[in-house]
């Protein structure tokens, strides 16, 4: 998955024959397919992650904190990742998805990934440079999860504010959706429809693994990795399948009721022949308008979802896998315009709008090959649309992007090396172009080496990474920049039980459009001095698992350099700028015991953005977050567990940098204190995994709350009140 460690890619195949000349064919393949085919709408990215993951602490495992980004020139590149007319009639006829099961290989240490603690089938892992959790797919199976925002609360760094679809907002360690990454299948794209929107959607039943990185990544986390990054791979038959089974099902469905109303279903078809497998599947959630704790109800919050999967395997042999997919996730309804913002008279210009993310990737993985001892190769498609109808007529703004991914590593003896390239072009269309008005567009490049050198009891990872960016405005300026950032970490294996990490990480990223739903009305110009964002953050932590207990924790001191802004000029014309220098220090703790049948688990998050000197408070940059908590107490029987988790957001006071220094300007930002409750049981009525029954109550207690994740005052959404939840899943 994450090419961090214990997380490298590897890949699961068939069985023998001579891998270097299966590897020459099919990557000629793939180039023509891709070269000869010439459209712009569709976009995909796949990627064949091969995931190393326990239900128990693991050493840490050495990862590389060097990457160099290089300049991978791919010219015409929407008909370069366009898929071809075979590659989707693959998709049509077989209606599948496909993605290798893990193949188990020795873990690698890593600053960046060490086991901490697992609470019922939450496994928590590190992922550069803190704890990181990890979700599976057999954790959606025994839950009433319907969005990230429920997947990820347990997850105490994580805060998700807002009530359904673009009116969450997410934070990693308070840093906001413009300095994270949300990557899907190693796939993803930073570029915004809207600014009163948030920008990451996702289905949590179409996910195998979802994977948090917390602070600046090290050289192989990919383009852009300054603040941390939500990453999904999406779930094959291989996973689905069980031992002996050529062919299976999946069918789920539940609703919610009292304050948060409504219900959802999908099905899941899935099998094997020969060398071929694949997977299709489908899910539909509606949910209506939803009141708050105190009976009102929130307008304009109904949403309805829909979400398409279909994946194709190749196994060539047990070396070499070939994977094509295509994801398809919507929502649509009458919204307002802000979205995050909440209105009583829900007079904030609602209309009806529907927005598709289209992801089609194609992915090539290997292992053993010669020199090459693992290769991930995939090429992606993102077509982003967002549709809003008005009396006068329906306006459609359009974001379209490209990804190319190579990434490889070598074995010399104890040791390894990780190496690659990056790319990713951009481009955003609002829904008019007047006389002089163009789209804008962007392109990234990168290239990494790592290194991890195991001299037990210590690790010590290096690693470089180089990037660069060429970026064009509406108005036709050009501006580039390019970046060279180095890491290193090492970790201490002090004791069979104890192991201790320090990390330093450096990177970049490059300036964002300005939002494509006003880029047709707005224009925009660079500032001659304009350059990439820059990050560094360094980390001490440790990793302690002793019996029942374990407990993991980290400290670390972030800055990002040249925060862009967008600044007016007047006459609807705006300038982009490096403005201000943002420093963002705090802590993480987590602790878990298990004693037979009972878990307990503990974890405290503290974070504290300041943009030169004052309080930072945009929603969409970062947001003092102050001290949050979680815990979680769960208790199984033979074919039941019985389940309790809390959520607690201290009471917190400040004067953000944008209401000045002095006089009524400088009146502070109160945020109250609250802690919400949840309940839920899990049921196997025939004793085994194949069906699920699943039983919750959200917000027990009826609080009344604003998610610290959200913007602050009574503009912002409630968030919804107590409901009720039911689930079944069986899989045959």
């Amino acid at each position: 998955m994450h090419r961090n460690g214990l997380c490298s890619r590897f890949f699961c195949s068939s069985a023998g024959r001579d891998s270097g000349e299966l590897l020459h064919a099919v990557s000629f393949l793939l180039w023509k397919t891709f070269h000869l085919n010439n459209n712009e709408n569709e976009n995909d990215c796949f990627q064949l992650k091969i995931l190393r993951f326990s239900r128990v602490t693991v050493k840490p495992i050495a990862h590389l904190f060097f990457s160099t980004g290089a300049h991978m020139s791919l010219h015409k590149p929407r008909a370069l990742l366009r898929l071809s007319a075979l590659h989707l009639a693959l998709l049509a006829g077989f209606a599948a998805h496909a993605q290798q099961e893990a193949v188990r290989q020795e873990p690698e240490k890593s600053v960046e990934q060490k086991s901490s603690a697992t609470l019922g089938t939450v496994t928590v892992q590190d992922q550069a440079p803190t704890p990181a959790p990890r979700e599976t797919w057999r954790t959606q199976e025994r839950s009433t999860d319907i969005d990230l925002k429920d997947t990820l609360s347990d997850q105490v760094a994580v805060q998700f504010g807002g009530g359904n679809g673009a009116s969450q907002w997410v934070t990693i360690r308070g840093m906001g959706q413009n300095q994270i990454d949300y990557v899907v299948d190693d796939a993803s794209s930073d570029a915004q429809i809207f600014h009163h929107q948030g920008r990451f959607m996702m289905d949590p039943a179409l996910v195998k693994v979802i994977n948090i990185e917390k602070g600046t990544g090290s050289a192989s986390s990919g383009i852009g990795a300054t603040s941390g990054k939500i990453e999904a791979t999406t779930v094959d038959a291989n996973d689905l399948l069980r031992e002996g089974q050529t062919m299976g099902f999946r069918a789920n469905g539940g609703f919610n009721s009292s304050k948060d109303k409504g219900w959802r279903g999908g099905f899941s078809a899935y099998g094997r022949s020969g060398m071929i497998d694949g997977v299709f599947a489908f899910n539909r959630a509606s949910n209506d308008d939803y009141q708050d704790a105190n009976g009102r109800l929130i307008g304009n919050s109904a949403l309805d979802n829909r979400s398409f999967l279909a994946k194709l395997g190749v196994n060539f042999n047990d070396k070499l896998r070939l994977t094509a997919s295509h994801r398809r996730e919507e929502e649509y309804g009458v919204r307002n315009l802000r979205e995050e913002f909440f209105f009583d008279t829900a007079n904030d210009r609602p209309s009806y709008r529907h927005r598709t993310v289209d992801t089609s990737t194609v992915a090539l993985a290997g292992k053993q090959l010669g020199f090459v001892d693992t290769l991930d190769f995939n090429l992606s498609r993102i077509a982003n649309e967002q549709e809003t109808r008005s009396t006068t007529g329906s306006a459609v703004v359009t974001i379209d992007t490209n990804v190319a991914n190579l990434r490889l590593s070598s074995r010399l003896g104890q040791h390894r090396i990780k190496y690659g390239v990056n790319y990713r072009q951009q481009e955003a269309v609002p829904a008019t172009l007047p006389t002089g008005v163009r789209s804008q567009e962007k392109t990234d490049t990168g290239a990494y080496v790592e290194g991890i050198w195991n001299w037990r009891p210590f690790t010590l990872t290096t690693g470089l990474r180089y990037d660069h960016f060429s970026l064009t405005s509406n108005l036709g300026q050009k501006q580039s920049d390019s970046n060279v950032n180095p890491s290193v970490g090492l970790i201490w294996d002090a004791t069979d039980t104890l192991s201790l990490r320090v990390s330093h990480n450096r990177a970049s990223r490059s300036p964002r459009f300005y939002e494509a739903m006003l880029a047709g009305t707005r224009l925009v110009t660079y500032a001659p001095s304009l350059e990439a964002e820059r990050a560094r953050n360094t980390e001490i932590g440790f990793d302690w698992n002793d019996g029942p207990f374990a407990a993991s924790g980290a400290y670390f001191r972030q800055t990002v350099n040249g925060l862009q802004n967008f600044s007016s000029q007047g006459n609807n014309r705006l300038l982009v700028i490096n403005q201000g220098k943002l420093n963002n220090r705090g802590y993480e703790l987590n602790g878990s015991y298990r004693w037979q049948a009972l878990t307990a688990r503990i974890g405290v998050a503290y974070s504290k953005p300041e943009l030169d000197g004052a309080a930072v408070d945009a929603v969409a940059t970062a947001i003092p977050m102050g001290r949050q908590w979680t815990t979680g107490l769960s208790y199984r029987l033979a074919n039941l567990e019985l389940g309790w988790r809390g959520r607690y957001a201290q009471r917190g006071s400040y004067i953000p940098a944008t209401r000045g220094s002095g006089g009524a300007a400088a009146q502070a930002v109160n945020r109250a204190g609250y802690g919400v409750h949840d309940l839920y049981a899990t049921w196997q009525p025939l004793g085994d995994d194949r069906m699920h029954v699943n039983f919750g109550i959200h917000n027990v207690g009826n609080k009344y709350y604003r998610s610290h994740s959200q913007r602050s005052g009574t503009s912002a959404l409630p968030e919804p009140g107590r409901s009720f939840r039911v689930n079944v899943t069986y899989r045959y």
